[in-house]
């Protein structure tokens, strides 16, 4: 684990990518080399993940959990490492620098006892035994092994190992072709297992297999047609706004696996029970399908990502919020079937198996719809795709999806071949009223910036956004809000003079129940400093109030239900009646 540790430190370190594939790489060998039987879970530690992609199990181990348990080791107070963890950006870091400073330090963590302790987490429904276990494998870390324990097990590394440098570091610890790694990815998804078969020089026989996710094929996003080739024949859907999921089928039973959250088959048990009802009638046997789980209106519409969300929080649902918030499985493609692999197939015949099969499927699975790209002699690619976006906004929709017709079903890859089409609902001029500390190589800077709108004389917070900035503008907004501070940095976080104007887009308003305005932005981005502007200036509760006005009359959003708001919460914009901060008036005596 000490050479695990030591790698992931170097790769935090510098920002060169060849050096950040040469330290993980080396780490992989040494590992391979020393203990093989290890190196799935190698790999995946490197990658901050302790479980395999295909585990239908969580590790259960939340933020109240590893504190505690990081309190024990380290022998810093809550609030001690309360502090250190607002002045890193991350709780893995402050126990380091706690244990360092104390001299606490293990015998050297094991990558077996890390595994163990990880298999414990994952088997245990009892609070105390996986306190037990994470506290025991801490109190046999080096200070550096905790540090990236700790960030293992919230899943947050932030190394900058992303993806791609696996990849690449895996084909370098053994000497493999990038592409043939790349393959073998895109079938298999789990890098502990690609790990493996790399190791062993049998990445040719990396396949699909039924129960085990594939990496999913991934649109280039674009708002307008302008420089994109669409001389090719091309399919067009609606993009839907819910959850990315593949159900593999096979004999087993069926599985789902959503994109980023792994495996979701417990959460969504109407969809498994008619995927093996089909299977049972023999109307489909050992498949997988890719597709978007939704919450479905009894007007027959999806309804928006918010009503899915109660879904997500619930690993296995029970009778009423199941009935509260139906879902359906609209499937557009299909990647295998039978002992057959469609991968390589274009998207027209795959397009045409998956029909023939659909047309009898089982509710609550339904068949996405999918027509043909018409450009006719006397019209534009931007004309029409202006219509029809604004056809499937109109339809409750979040944008298109272009699929080109002769196109393979390229695994893991973000390409020109499946495009999407979204546009950002508005933009907001806003002020900032606090600003925090960012995480891993932003932890030095404030780059995480509260914002607010007008209402009335006041300011009403809507949002947080840390994108949309270069480097050079946020240290340079830094240096401004630190001087804008109206009280001392705690915990990275600290309120500011409201005199810097952002203008922010973003894809949606929902209601919020965290900040008082009673809306927040989806999807915020900052698109420029407004220093043309001045905070009298900025937008105000009342333009919010339209757009969300405008959003329901649509369907791309819904008013929240009776039945699940919080207790003594009220939708829409509150006056905060507690004691004001000044930052938090716009307009002082």
């Amino acid at each position: 684990m000490r050479a695990i540790a030591d790698a992931l430190f170097a790769t935090e370190g510098t920002r060169a990518r060849t050096a950040k594939v040469a330290s993980l790489a080396e780490a992989l060998a040494g590992v391979a080399e020393r203990a093989p039987d290890r190196l799935p879970f190698a790999a995946r530690f490197l990658t901050g993940t302790l479980l395999a992609t295909d585990d239908d199990r969580t590790l259960g181990a939340g933020g109240a959990l590893v504190f505690e348990a990081s309190c024990a080791v380290s022998g810093a107070t809550p609030s001690e490492l309360g502090e250190l963890t607002g002045k890193h950006g991350d709780l893995g870091t402050a126990v380091y620098e706690a244990m360092t400073a104390r001299g606490e330090s293990g015998p050297g963590l094991t990558l077996a006892h890390a595994e163990e302790c990880a298999l414990t987490l994952a088997e245990s429904n009892v609070r105390a035994d996986k306190l037990r276990a994470l506290t025991t494998a801490l109190e046999a870390c080096s200070p550096l092994e905790a540090r990236y324990l700790v960030r293992a097990v919230l899943g947050e590394m932030r190394v900058g190992a992303k993806e791609g440098i696996a990849l690449e570091a895996i084909a370098k610890a053994f000497g493999r072709p990038i592409a043939a790694v790349r393959a073998a990815a895109g079938l298999v998804a789990d890098v502990g297992e690609l790990a493996r078969l790399a190791h062993r020089d049998e990445l040719a026989t990396a396949r699909v297999v039924v129960g085990r996710p594939i990496d999913f094929m991934l649109a280039t996003p674009i708002e307008t047609a302008r420089g994109v080739d669409l001389s090719l024949p091309h399919s067009i859907e609606d993009k839907v706004d819910g959850i990315r999921a593949q159900a593999h089928i096979g004999a087993s039973g069926a599985r789902l696996f959503a994109r980023g959250k792994g495996a979701v088959t417990t959460a969504f048990p109407e969809i498994v029970s008619a995927l093996e009802d089909a299977s049972r009638r023999g109307m489909l046997e050992d498949a997988i399908l890719d597709g978007e789980i939704v919450v479905m209106g009894k007007d027959g519409r999806a309804r928006p990502f918010s009503a899915i969300q109660p879904r997500l929080k619930k690993t296995i649902p029970d009778e009423a919020l199941i009935r509260e918030y139906p879902v359906s499985y609209l499937v557009y493609d299909i990647l295998y079937e039978g002992v057959e692999t469609l991968m390589p197939l274009p998207f027209l015949e795959r397009r045409a198996r998956l029909e023939r099969w659909a047309e009898n499927a089982p509710p609550p699975i339904a068949l996405h719809d999918s027509r043909p790209l018409v450009i006719a002699a006397d019209d534009t690619k931007d004309a029409v795709l202006e219509r029809e976006f604004a056809a499937a906004r109109a339809r409750g929709h979040e944008g298109l999806v272009l699929k080109r017709l002769d196109a393979p079903y390229a695994a893991g890859v973000r390409g020109f071949a499946w495009l999407k089409v979204k546009k950002a609902l508005a933009t907001l001029d806003v002020v900032v009223v606090a600003a925090e500390r960012g995480h891993g190589k932003r932890a030095g800077v404030l780059s995480d910036y509260t914002f607010a709108i007008r209402a009335g004389s006041e300011l009403a917070t809507i949002g947080k956004a840390y994108s949309g900035l270069t480097d050079a503008e946020i240290a340079a907004m830094t240096t401004r809000l630190t001087a804008l501070a109206t009280a001392p940095e705690k915990r990275g976080w600290m309120p500011v003079r409201p005199e810097i104007v952002l203008e922010v887009g973003f894809d949606g308003l929902q209601r919020s129940q965290r900040h008082t305005s009673g809306f927040a932005l989806r999807f915020p981005r900052i698109t420029r400093i407004r220093d043309d502007k001045t905070p009298s200036e900025i937008d105000t509760i009342d333009t919010v109030q339209a757009l969300w006005d405008t959003q329901l009359a649509s369907g791309h959003r819904e008013e929240q239900r009776t039945g699940v708001k919080k207790k003594g919460r009220k939708s829409g914009y509150r006056p905060d009646t507690r004691k004001k901060s000044k930052q938090l008036r716009l307009f002082d005596d």
